[in-house]
């Protein structure tokens, strides 16, 4: 080969090599929404009552209580009643649930 095929390639080789670890520097497969569901072994000072039907509007709420200590994803382009449910927690300052006489601290974050 010529000596400016040769140089060609490297570069090319180089230029590739940075361009993969610069997008496997910004992938973050983690990133999102998640919500994760604490069962309690005390009674909370202050708490929202639902029952199981209250939470079938909430369906990523539910999926995190049947699952408890779990952080569960939220897809997305989740459009479900998420803000709906935060706005109930917020109005009411608190961040902890009871259902069928059992309490949970529901907790949702963003990990960006």
């Amino acid at each position: 080969m010529k000596p400016r095929t040769t140089v060609l390639m490297i570069i090319s080789f180089a230029v590739l090599a940075l361009l993969l670890v610069f997008f496997l520097v910004i992938y973050q497969p983690g990133a999102g929404m998640y919500i994760r569901a604490d069962k309690l072994q005390d009674t909370p000072e202050k708490y929202v009552e639902f029952n199981l039907a209250d939470l079938e509007k909430y369906s990523y709420v539910k999926e995190a209580i049947n699952n408890p200590g779990k952080n569960i994803k939220l897809p997305f382009d989740h459009n479900e009643n998420m803000t709906e449910f935060a706005n109930i927690m917020w109005d009411n300052k608190t961040e902890y649930i009871k259902l069928n006489n059992e309490y949970y601290h529901i907790s949702y974050y963003s990990a960006d």
